[in-house]
Order: C-alpha cells, then sequence, then structure tokens
C-alpha cells in the first residue's frame, strides 16, 4: 500500500498493529508505532488501545502504560488494559493503584468499570491475597451486574479459594456460576487442593469431567498433584500422570514440577527420574523438585550431588533449593559442607537465609553434638525468626545429649513461642529422668498439667492396597483396631528383628524424640 503511495490512515495502522499483536510480531510493531507517531495519529484512541494491546501480547507493560498515558481521553478498554497487563506482569499493587486512577481520572467521564475491569482487578486482589478489598470489588461488581460474568466469577474463585478460611465463599461463587469453564473447575479445585481436602478435590474433578470440562488443563493437574503428594497417593498421582500424557501437556513445566514433586514425596524416585529425564527445559523448579524429594527420602549423596550439577548447569538456586541440599546435609552429617552452603547463599547467590536455612543447620549442628555452635547460629537470626521450631530443634538435641543448661533455655524459648503444646514440657521432664532428677522431672510434670497442656496422641498412617481400600490410621496405645492381633504379630517380629541385631535404644531420648515429633 505505501509502495503505491496510498497515504496511511489510523485504521490502516490499527489493522497492521493488531496482525503484529496477533502474531506477537514486537520488532515490526515498533516499526508501525513509528509511523504512526510520525503521522501524528499515535495519540488517538483507536490507535493508542491497539498499541497498548500489541505490548500488552508481547509483554512489555511500560510501553503499555505510555501508550495510553499518550491519550488525551481514556476510555474503559485503555483502563482495562493497563489493569490487565500489570496484573500479567505480576504488579498487583500497581494494577490497583491503575484502577483508583480510572475511578479518580476527571477525564475519562466514559470509563467506568465493566466486567473485564473487574476480573482484572479482582485477579490483582487475589495475587496479593488482599481479600478485603476484593470483598468491596465484589460488592461493586454485584451492585453494576457483574458479578455473574464469567470472567468475574473466575476471578472471585480464585480470590476466595487462595485466601484461609474463604472456600465457603469461593464455593458459592462457583456453584452460583452459571457458565462455568475449565479456569473456574480449576481454580476451586485448587482451592480444595490448598485446604487438603483430598476426598473433595477429586469428586470436583471427576464431576468436572464427567459433566463440563472433559479437558483439564495444566493447573488443574498441577492442583489434584499437589494433593496427591501431601497425601503420598501414588496411585492417585499415576492416574493423573496418564491423563496428563493424554492431554500433550507431559512436557509443560508446571506439570513436569509437579510430577516430580508427587513421585518424590511418594517415595517412588525412580519414577520421579524417569519425569525428570525425559523434561524438554532445563528449569529451577524441576531440579529444586528432585533435590528435596532425594533429600527427604535419605538419598543425601544423590541429592547433593544434584545440586552441584544444577549450579554447574548455571542455574542460580532459590530458597527451597537450599532447604533441600541443607536438609540433605542433615541426614548425610555432613556438618562443614552445610556451613558452607549456608554462608554461600548470601556471599554467592545474593540470598538472604530464612528461618527454614537457619533450623536446617541448627538440627545439623545439634545432630553433631555441637550444641554451643547452635545456640550461636539461633543468636544470629533475627529475632522475629527464632521460632517454635528452631528453638525445638535445639531443645531435641539438647535432650538426647542431657545438655541441661541450654536445654532449660531452648525449652523456655520454645513454650514462649508455642506455649499451647506439650512438646518442651515433656521433652525436658524426660531430661530431668535421664539424670535422675526425678523432682524436677515430677514439677515440670505438674506444670504442664497446671497450664491446662495436653499431650499429643502419637499416630500414623498408611495406604494399603490402594486408594480404593482408603486409609489406615493408626493411634500409639490404640488397641481397638480391627486387625490388632495381626498388627501386634507383626510388630513382634520386628522387635525380634531388632533384637536379633543386638539394636538396644535409649528409651528416654526416644520417648523425648516421640514427644517433640508429636507434639511440634
Amino acid at each position: 500500500m505505501r509502495a503505491s503511495g496510498v497515504p496511511c490512515d489510523s485504521h490502516a495502522c490499527a489493522a497492521v498493529l493488531t496482525a503484529c499483536a496477533e502474531a506477537r510480531l514486537l520488532l515490526r510493531g515498533r516499526e508501525v508505532h513509528a509511523l504512526c507517531a510520525k503521522l501524528g495519529i499515535d495519540t488517538t484512541p483507536y490507535v493508542a488501545n491497539t498499541l497498548a494491546t500489541l505490548y500488552a501480547r508481547c509483554g512489555d507493560v511500560d510501553r503499555v502504560v505510555a501508550a495510553i498515558g499518550r491519550m488525551g481521553s481514556r476510555d474503559v478498554a485503555a483502563w482495562t488494559t493497563v489493569i490487565s497487563s500489570y496484573v500479567q506482569s505480576g504488579r498487583a499493587r500497581e494494577a490497583i493503584q491503575a484502577f483508583v486512577a480510572m475511578l479518580r481520572d476527571e477525564t475519562s467521564n466514559a470509563a467506568t468499570p465493566n466486567n473485564y475491569t473487574y476480573a482484572a482487578v479482582i485477579a490483582a486482589c487475589a495475587d496479593i491475597s488482599s481479600v478485603y478489598l476484593g470483598e468491596q470489588l465484589h460488592a461493586q461488581a454485584l451492585q453494576r451486574g457483574y458479578a455473574s460474568a464469567r470472567s468475574v466469577a473466575n476471578s472471585l474463585v480464585t480470590l476466595y479459594s487462595r485466601a484461609a478460611g474463604c472456600l465457603s465463599a469461593a464455593d458459592a461463587v462457583f456453584r452460583e456460576s452459571a457458565t462455568k469453564d475449565v479456569v473456574s473447575w480449576s481454580a476451586i479445585i485448587s482451592g480444595y487442593a490448598q485446604e487438603g481436602l483430598v476426598g473433595e478435590a477429586f469428586k470436583l474433578f471427576s464431576e468436572m469431567r464427567r459433566h463440563h470440562c472433559s479437558n483439564p488443563n495444566e493447573f488443574t493437574l498441577a492442583s489434584l498433584l499437589s494433593v496427591c503428594a501431601t497425601s503420598a497417593t501414588l496411585d492417585a498421582g499415576r492416574q493423573l500422570h496418564a491423563l496428563a500424557l493424554a492431554a500433550g501437556l507431559e512436557h509443560h513445566a508446571m506439570i513436569t514440577s509437579a510430577l516430580i514433586g508427587m513421585y518424590g514425596k511418594s517415595g517412588s524416585m525412580s519414577d520421579a527420574d524417569v519425569v525428570f529425564s525425559s523434561r524438554t527445559k532445563d528449569d529451577v523448579v524441576s531440579w529444586t523438585a528432585m533435590i528435596v524429594g532425594n533429600a527427604e527420602h535419605g538419598y543425601s549423596k544423590r541429592a547433593l550431588e544434584m545440586f552441584e550439577q544444577m549450579c554447574h548447569a548455571g542455574l542460580k538456586p532459590d530458597h527451597v533449593a537450599f532447604i533441600g541440599v541443607l536438609s540433605a546435609c542433615c541426614h548425610a552429617g555432613e556438618v562443614e559442607l552445610g556451613l558452607r552452603y549456608l554462608d554461600a547463599m548470601s556471599k554467592t547467590y545474593g540470598l538472604e537465609p530464612a528461618k527454614e536455612h537457619y533450623g536446617c543447620v541448627v538440627d545439623l549442628l545439634g545432630r553433631a553434638g555441637r550444641i554451643n555452635e547452635a545456640e550461636e547460629l539461633i543468636g544470629r537470626m533475627a529475632a522475629n525468626e527464632r521460632d517454635g521450631v528452631v528453638w525445638t530443634s535445639l531443645l531435641r538435641a539438647c535432650a538426647a545429649r542431657g545438655e541441661e543448661e541450654i536445654g532449660k533455655k531452648a525449652a523456655m524459648m520454645t513454650m514462649e513461642a508455642e506455649p499451647w503444646k506439650s512438646g518442651a514440657h515433656v521433652a525436658m521432664a524426660n531430661l530431668y529422668a535421664s539424670k535422675g532428677q526425678w523432682c524436677e522431672a515430677a514439677q515440670e510434670r505438674h506444670m504442664m498439667k497446671q497450664k491446662g497442656v495436653v499431650k499429643g496422641v502419637g499416630w500414623s498412617s498408611i495406604t494399603v492396597g490402594g486408594e480404593e481400600r482408603g486409609v489406615g490410621v493408626f493411634v500409639a496405645g490404640d488397641r481397638t483396631h480391627p486387625q490388632d492381633d495381626v498388627i501386634c504379630e507383626m510388630l513382634g517380629l520386628i522387635y525380634y528383628g531388632v533384637g536379633m541385631a543386638r539394636y538396644v535404644p535409649d528409651q528416654m531420648n526416644l520417648a523425648s524424640e516421640v514427644e517433640l515429633m508429636v507434639n511440634t
């Protein structure tokens, strides 16, 4: 057209910009933008909105804002594009600020928020867990008749399902929505998954596949795989893996990391290795899932090797990766290596160690009997990060080593941080008893009773014969199980085997360990 000498107008330029946006041709779009600026048409609403759409599709939110900013009068489409761009770029607070600016902008009398605007700004609230503001926007959307729109309903379900204690509100919005799609189903399933409601999450998934959306997306499957990981339901996880294969999602980064995490949590590291080896993209999340999985199941050497391999591959470890490698050091007794990794977090990788990292190293030092160093390390932590978990790690080490003085301090700090838990009281009572200080042990038990602190009951669970047989739960000292005779017979065989191996545990320290695990 230009070669023929036909002049370009705003409609022609907007059409080309739309094509560039669809194909995400950023460089070609910028060339057209330069032409629009030369012709003086880049500030017209039609062209400016199209420019904003181009830059939004290409993820350049700052150019979106610049394009809209040059408009004399911004309409609802312009403002919605800006807000949506901020949300997609992970800049939720700026999205909310843009929404407020839209309401206050005197030049945009026609810019009344529509359903897409509300959907975008509520999504921003979901990203920063701002339930209070989200509820206000929900009320506005109801008042203006937009709450039933699919995009708004989906954002509301996401908002409430992510917030603690708001699952019932998410479910109410979901049930009232007349037009459910895979996004709304994924959001509500994710909400139930986050609350650990395994049965309900899978029931919703079955309902979704039977009546509504037969093809789940990566978010749906990743949410359900996370449920399988936390509940260690391997059979269900394998079925989801098969669904991911059928849907062609097995190489999606989110699914790959979720599968590795699920197999790792379930103890099937061989399956996790297969998924990891078949990945098509190298990313920190997949490496971290493998490191954590190996560390959790005692394959410390493998976890440490994988951490080094990840670093040599040019990938920067994150906070979670360091938790995995420090846990591996703890299980392997690699004290000096663990201290080097903790030091490298800030000096080499620019990561500030969190309480979880300090907790791992405190546990590592405590297991090695280096209790004074463990106490010194806690002293280096920020005061607001010295929680009950860290002090419990130190207390556990003191109880195992009979270190009374530091143990008293650790117990006092644990009780101060978590006064409702009995672990610290019981550990100190057992420590006193191990040293023959029976009066002090009795006083500790009496103090616990006076405070109304109740000792927790030890329990465990196991899935036998597949999920269809259910999960068996075992409580310490319980003789009411229908298969009690068989269980006791098997335990007798285990005890006999332990005796034949000439292993005699320290009963007092063992009791202290169990009490701390049950009550922390």
